[in-house]
C-alpha cells in the first residue's frame, strides 16, 4: 500500500511538473515591458506616439507589468492629461511603475501619477505643480487692420477670463496630484501650489513619490506587483520599430512655434528650465 501510495505521488508531481512545462512552452513566461521615454515636452503629436506604446503593453496579455522610465519637463496641459488617463487604463489591467531620470516636473509630474509606483534617483528633478499660460497678442495690442465681430473675438475672453482658467486649471491639477497620492502626500494643497521643484530625495520626504532607485528596482518592483517571477523583459521602443513604428519623440513640440501662441492662448503644464 505504502509503495503504491508513493508511486502514486511521484506520477502526480511529474504529471504537475510535464504540465507546468507544457504550458510555459506554449504560453510563454510572463513579460515585464519597459518603455524608455528619454526626453520629452507633450503635445498633441508627442502624446500620440506616447500612446502608441501604451496602447501596445495594454492590449499585450503576455505583459503582466510596465515599467516607464520618464524624462519630461511637461507640456501642454491637453497632451499632459491625456497621456495620464491613458497611464491610469494600463494600471486598471497591470501594475505600473514609473522611474524617473533627470525630470518628471508639471505635466511631466502629471504623467506619473498615473503609476502604481514611482521611483527616482536622489538628483532627479520632480513636482513644479501648476500652469502657465501664454497670451495671444491681441490681448494686449489692440490692430487696427484687424476687425472682429465681437470683443473678444480676437483674444477669446478677458484678462480676468484668462486669470479664472488657469486658476481652476490649477486647482484640478492640485486634485489629481491628492486623489492619486493620498495619504503619502506630507505637503499641503497650498505649499503645493508654490510651484516648487523638489529633487528625488525630498520629493520622497513630502510623498510626491515613492522611494529612490534605479531601474532595476523600478523592474523587480514591476515584478512584486504583478505577482510574476521567471519573467522576461520587453523593451517596448525596441519592439514596435521592429513593427515599423518609428517613435519619433520630438525634445520641443510644435506649441513652441510663435504663430501658433500668437493665435490663441495657450495653457501648458511646463516647467520653462532658467536661461
Amino acid at each position: 500500500m505504502k509503495r503504491w501510495f508513493l508511486s502514486y505521488m511521484f506520477l502526480a508531481i511529474l504529471s504537475l511538473v510535464i504540465g507546468v512545462g507544457i504550458f510555459v512552452a506554449l504560453i510563454g513566461r510572463p513579460q515585464v515591458a519597459v518603455i524608455n521615454v528619454s526626453y520629452v515636452e507633450l503635445d498633441g503629436f508627442t502624446a500620440d506616439e506616447i500612446n502608441k506604446t501604451l496602447q501596445f503593453v495594454r492590449d499585450d496579455n503576455s505583459i503582466k507589468a510596465v515599467v516607464i522610465k520618464l524624462n519630461s519637463p511637461g507640456g501642454t496641459v491637453s497632451a499632459s492629461a491625456n497621456v495620464f488617463l491613458n497611464t491610469v487604463k494600463i494600471r486598471d489591467k497591470k501594475p505600473v511603475v514609473v522611474l524617473v531620470g533627470d525630470i518628471a516636473a508639471s505635466g511631466g509630474y502629471m504623467w506619473l501619477l498615473g503609476a502604481n509606483y514611482v521611483y527616482a534617483y536622489p538628483a532627479s528633478m520632480v513636482g513644479n505643480v501648476g500652469a502657465i499660460m501664454n497670451l495671444p497678442a491681441g490681448a494686449s495690442s489692440p490692430s487696427e487692420n484687424v476687425v472682429p465681430t465681437g470683443p473678444f473675438k480676437l483674444t477669446g475672453g478677458s484678462y480676468r477670463t484668462y486669470i479664472g482658467w488657469l486658476e481652476s486649471i490649477k486647482d484640478e491639477f492640485i486634485q489629481t496630484v491628492f486623489s492619486q497620492r493620498g495619504d503619502r502626500l506630507k505637503i499641503t494643497p497650498e505649499e503645493l501650489a508654490g510651484g516648487k521643484i523638489y529633487f528625488g530625495s525630498d520629493a520622497v520626504r513630502l510623498g510626491l513619490i515613492d522611494a529612490l532607485g534605479t531601474e532595476v528596482d523600478a523592474i523587480n518592483k514591476a515584478a512584486q506587483l504583478a505577482g510574476i517571477r521567471n519573467y522576461t523583459l520587453v523593451d517596448v521602443n525596441a519592439a514596435l520599430k521592429e513593427q515599423g513604428t518609428n517613435l519619433s519623440f520630438s525634445k520641443f513640440g510644435n506649441y513652441s512655434s510663435n504663430s501658433v501662441k500668437e493665435q490663441f492662448p495657450y495653457i501648458h503644464y511646463m516647467f520653462w528650465e532658467p536661461k
